[in-house]
């Protein structure tokens, strides 16, 4: 062997390789053929020093038999074959194979399997049979393929049916009715020309008989109109074919004939008075019935139990099953519970007997009202916008409010890792139920969140839904220092600073004093000064400057009031909003000390945002 390793190639592939300097061999993808005796030669120079020889037997499934064929034919088939090769192990057994005229694809296997060291054997067959044979040998690995199909068919004389159908039973389903039914039987079983089904049935206790003929083979039920509603009776169906009925007698089988309505109707239907009313909860309790066959006019299962929206009516009712067992039957009273009810909904409810199949008069109709409950969760819950100290919310309200719903609150936590940390609520909390967003600020840049909402009713919060965002990396804008360099009729002169040049746009908010909408300029951009025009003369304006950055970051000066000159000339005022002006901040000083946040409520209308002014962050909420 070469150094390192030696490839040999058949047919393309690596079949046998030589590693380790030749003291490692190789082969892949192992057949049978490969099976013999392998020898490695030590050389030195010229001479050969050493050899050792090892024997590798390979074992595979055996080659399928040969030449299976049919010696005689009859009721009974004779087979012979002549073995393939082993495979290397012994043939333990042999598995016999025949398909029908009928149905040549399909192959069945012969339930006893014959010794290996037999190469004939005998089959018995169905009568009224066309039959072709394989044969399949097997050893300790496996079976072997099949073998070639016998030449010619074995065909089998015709005799009566030898057994009967099984799973003979009634079905109740439909009124004034008796249905028989049954499985049918395979072809293999027909056993003659001309293959049906006798069904024979009468009323328990009757001595005479009714029968009628089935003509389809394939056929599973039959049925004749009854005067009686859930009677008994005495069924069983047997199988005939031209040569006669089944040499086996068929099983006799009791049966009812078809259910009817219910007649009796409970009564005292009302709100159980020992269990109160939940939210989606409520517990009731009626008499007990006579569950007779007579009043029932069927198996007796229980109750059905419908409940609706007053508001909606009975067309859109539900309907809850309560099933009664044996053991419950004599009881006096009946009671039972409905989950899933809608919270704070004027409900209607009855209640009535059930058969298998039918369900009888309704009881008296109860009214009831459930109480509020928490909402689901919000739907939706989504990150809108953020950047590097705030976070843009929004979602869509509850889809089962459950009640009043007042409003939502708002907690996150800071994720820090796998763990993230406690969560912390903001306040003040959102009042306004048509209130579906916020804007949360006073983050840390490039730092991870997590955002909960939960909407709340006076029963209390429900689920909480929460969404994840990583904030910007960045500087937001430092909050700019307007100076009015010149008051107007009609227009102010505004310069501020600080002033960075390169991301941050300037826009100036103003409204007439005492007014709720606000009113934009015109945004400014590579200038630090403005002019607001288009001012009433005489008028007392609020004014504020508003930096933002490009990921939505945004810095609010101090609220200024200002001015304008009158008509016919004057004094112009100009003075900073004092502490006595100032704008209400609910909650913002314990925020700011517990989450570093602040809430501020605003409303979107139609000509724009409503916002309020804060000397520190805010979070904006809007609908």
């Amino acid at each position: 062997m070469a150094k390192g390793s030696e490839r040999f190639q058949t047919e393309g592939v690596n079949k046998y390789l030589a590693m380790d300097r030749g003291q490692i061999f190789y082969i892949n993808n192992v057949e049978a053929n490969d099976g013999g005796t392998y020898t490695c030669i030590v050389h030195v120079g010229h001479l050969t020093v050493g050899l050792s020889s090892a024997k590798l037997v390979v074992i595979v499934p055996p080659d399928p038999p040969k030449d299976v064929s049919i010696i005689s034919c009859g009721n009974m088939a004779e087979l012979q074959w002549t073995p393939g090769r082993d495979g290397g192990a012994n043939i333990t057994g042999y598995l016999v194979q025949f398909n029908t005229s009928d149905n040549p694809s399909e192959w069945i296997n012969y339930h006893d399997e014959i010794p290996g060291k037999v190469q004939t054997t005998y089959v018995n067959l169905p009568p009224w049979g066309m039959y072709n044979f394989r044969v399949l040998a097997r050893n300790k690995v496996d079976y072997s393929k099949p073998s070639n199909p016998t030449r010619q068919p074995c065909t089998t004389p015709p005799e009566r049916p030898s057994t009967n159908p099984k799973d003979v039973r009634t079905q109740t389903h439909k009124k004034g009715k008796l249905i028989v039914s049954w499985t049918p039987m395979p072809r293999l079983l027909y056993n003659g020309p001309g293959f049906q089904y006798v069904i024979y049935w009468r009323r328990k206790g009757s001595t005479y008989w009714n029968e009628n003929i089935e003509q389809h083979p394939k056929a599973s039920m039959w049925e004749v109109s009854v005067n009686e509603t859930y009677a008994l009776y005495e069924i069983k169906v047997k199988a005939m074919n031209q040569i006669g009925e089944s040499r086996q007698p068929a099983f006799i089988y009791l049966g009812y004939s078809g259910e009817g309505e219910p007649t009796v109707v409970p009564k005292d239907f009302r709100l159980d008075p020992t269990k109160p009313i939940g939210a989606h909860r409520a517990h009731f309790i009626w008499e007990a019935v006579d569950t007779s066959e007579e009043k029932i006019k069927g198996e007796f299962k229980g109750y059905k139990l419908r409940y609706w929206k007053s508001s909606e009516g009975r067309h859109k009712w539900k309907e809850v099953d309560i099933v009664i067992t044996r053991e419950d039957h004599d009881r006096p009273d009946v009671r039972a519970a409905i989950d899933g009810l809608p919270a704070n909904t004027a409900l209607r409810a009855q209640v009535s007997v059930m058969n298998t199949h039918y369900t009888g008069p309704s009881s008296q109709i109860i009214d009831f009202l459930t109480p509020e409950g928490v909402p689901s969760p919000v739907r939706e819950l989504r990150i809108d916008q953020h950047g590097t100290t705030f976070a843009l919310l929004k979602w869509l309200p509850p889809e089962e409010p459950n009640g009043l719903l007042l409003g939502y609150d708002i907690g996150y936590q800071q994720i820090t890792g796998e763990s993230p940390g406690r969560i912390k609520p903001l306040r003040p909390q959102i009042n306004n139920p048509d209130s579906l967003g916020a804007r949360i600020t006073g983050l840390e840049p490039n730092h991870d969140y997590r955002f909960y909402v939960w909407a709340r009713t006076n029963t209390g919060r429900g689920e909480g839904a929460h969404t994840d965002v990583t904030t910007k990396d960045g500087d937001p804008p430092d909050p700019p220092k307007p100076k009015f360099t010149s008051v107007y009729q009609t227009s102010v002169n505004i310069t501020w600073s600080p002033y960075r040049l390169v991301d941050v746009t300037y826009e100036t908010e103003y409204r007439p004093a005492g007014e709720a909408e606000w009113k934009v300029a015109n945004s400014e951009w590579g200038r630090n000064w403005m002019v607001i025009n288009d001012l009433s003369p005489n008028m007392e304006y609020e004014v504020r400057l508003v930096a933002k950055n490009k990921h939505g970051d945004m810095a609010s000066s101090t609220l200024y009031r200002v001015k304008t000159q009158p008509r016919q000339g004057g004094d112009a005022h100009l003075y900073q909003q004092d502490e006595a002006y100032s704008t209400p901040t609910s909650g913002a000083s314990d925020i700011n000390h517990t989450a570093g946040f602040t809430i501020l409520c605003a409303i979107f209308c139609s000509v724009g945002l409503q916002t309020l002014a804060s000397l520190v962050s805010v979070t904006v909420f809007f609908h």
